[in-house]
């Protein structure tokens, strides 16, 4: 078996008959279940790996799981983690220290469980694994297999029945914080959103959230006291004040916390927020300060206003909900101004910021008018409308809806609409000047597609 070989055997399972998590959360308890039978068939790896760090939220689980990965790493701990979705490549779920996995060591994991997923069908009293439950258990033999002293896991969607919920303990339950994504899914209102992504709160563990909104903080708080003491409960409430930055450039920005200085080398000051979160945790667990500073200095994080290439400059990033896109926004709006980079356009409050051109992709299921009104501001020169992925088994939005939408909104913007996101690139560079800004957004995955060819 090759690589291309285990990907398409992984994948075409996505064909069998199941109860799906993503379409019907009223089985919720079923779809854990049937991830422990097939560990127990695997001999419980996921019960040989001795501390987890377990962390959710709506926005800013994937680069607190980046950053948690690289502070561990700094330390000296063999440390893994997982991210969902991955970013261009499927071996992009799975990393340990500073390598991902190699695309040898997937075909030899599949290889392995390939028999094991026989038994399990021929054995379960539950239906089909889900992708990411399959994917999930082949992190957990993966960290296994490399005796990883910690494992990272960022949750894919909710928290309580997630399938990365199935470990058996954790030191760290971190949620970032509570936005309005997969609503109906996992809660109708932020409320009830709150309470599942709770569910990954556990005795033995200590709680951390940077969530601001006090109802919210309540719902939080009820569910961690069920199973920890107050003291074990850390709201982090981190106003601006307590984080003065002193730089900022398209290189990242230097602020400090608590009479120390950090460097992190990711745009956006939403980002400082989610490092904060990170240095409180490595703090609680006894990471030095001079580990710390380094782990987020080198941090690496794809797809999170991702600068890829300059003149123009193109930036990759994966908002896909109202909340992610409002930092998007945000960030474009106050990128540093070089010699580099003139001021071309009036922005917000009489600053300037450069000619912006969209590349967008969105999933079907997402709240799209939100996020289109609040591109909108940025009153882009162009913009291509594309599928947000390429593959067959993802939900895409209707692209000519979406492309009425825009239209709607910025009737003199140049928009055109694109079945391959490749041509999508194409298109936009042509219109682009040397010092404009390109961004593809509205989903991870549109940014991933671009990313292979950029």
């Amino acid at each position: 078996m090759n690589f291309n070989e285990a990907y398409n055997y992984i994948i075409s399972l996505s064909n069998l008959p199941r109860k799906e998590y993503m379409t019907d959360p009223r089985h919720c308890g079923w779809y854990l279940k049937r991830l422990q039978f097939f560990l127990d068939i695997l001999g419980n790896p996921e019960r040989k790996i001795p501390h987890y760090i377990h962390v959710t939220g709506t926005s800013g689980k994937g680069s607190v799981t980046a950053y948690m990965h690289s502070i561990l790493h700094a330390a000296g701990k063999k440390v893994g983690s997982t991210y969902s979705p991955h970013p261009t490549c499927i071996i992009e779920r799975w990393k340990i220290g500073n390598k991902f996995m190699t695309k040898k060591e997937f075909t030899e994991l599949v290889e392995y469980i390939k028999p094991k997923l026989d038994e399990y069908t021929a054995t379960t009293p539950y239906d089909a694994l889900s992708f990411f439950e399959i994917t999930e258990a082949i992190g957990f033999l993966y960290f296994t297999k490399h005796k990883v002293d910690w494992a990272v896991l960022e949750v894919a969607c909710g928290g309580r029945y997630d399938a990365s919920n199935i470990i058996p303990w954790k030191d760290i339950a971190a949620i970032t914080n509570i936005g309005l994504d997969h609503v109906g899914l996992i809660g109708n209102n932020k409320s009830e959103i709150a309470y599942e992504k709770a569910g990954i709160i556990k005795r033995g563990c200590t709680f951390f959230t940077t969530e601001k909104e006090k109802r919210i903080i309540d719902v939080l708080t009820k569910e961690a006291k069920k199973y920890l003491d107050i003291k074990d409960i850390k709201i982090l409430n981190i106003p601006i004040s307590q984080y003065p930055i002193s730089n900022i450039s398209l290189r990242g920005a230097d602020f400090s916390y608590l009479n120390q200085s950090y460097h992190l080398p990711t745009i956006g000051n939403h980002q400082i927020k989610n490092a904060i979160l990170c240095i409180e945790i490595a703090k609680h667990i006894g990471i030095s300060e001079q580990a710390i500073r380094q782990g987020l200095k080198h941090v690496y994080q794809p797809l999170r206003m991702e600068i890829v290439s300059r003149s123009p400059l193109v930036i990759l990033d994966g908002a896909h909900n109202p909340d992610k896109m409002k930092t998007t926004v945000s960030t474009i709006k106050n990128i540093p101004i070089s010699p580099r980079l003139p001021s071309l356009r009036p922005g917000v409050a009489g600053r300037q910021y450069p000619n912006t051109h969209f590349i967008v992709g969105f999933s079907g299921d997402k709240n799209i008018p939100n996020m289109i009104k609040q591109l909108s501001t940025l009153k882009p020169i162009s913009i291509a409308v594309t599928r947000n992925t390429t593959n067959p088994f993802r939900k895409v939005a209707d692209l000519q809806n979406v492309t009425k939408q825009f239209k709607k909104l910025l009737p003199k913007t140049k928009i055109k609409l694109f079945l391959d996101p490749h041509d999508a690139l194409i298109w936009t560079k042509k219109i682009a000047k040397t010092h404009d800004i390109i961004l593809a957004t509205g989903s991870i995955f549109v940014s991933g597609e671009l990313r292979k060819k950029i």
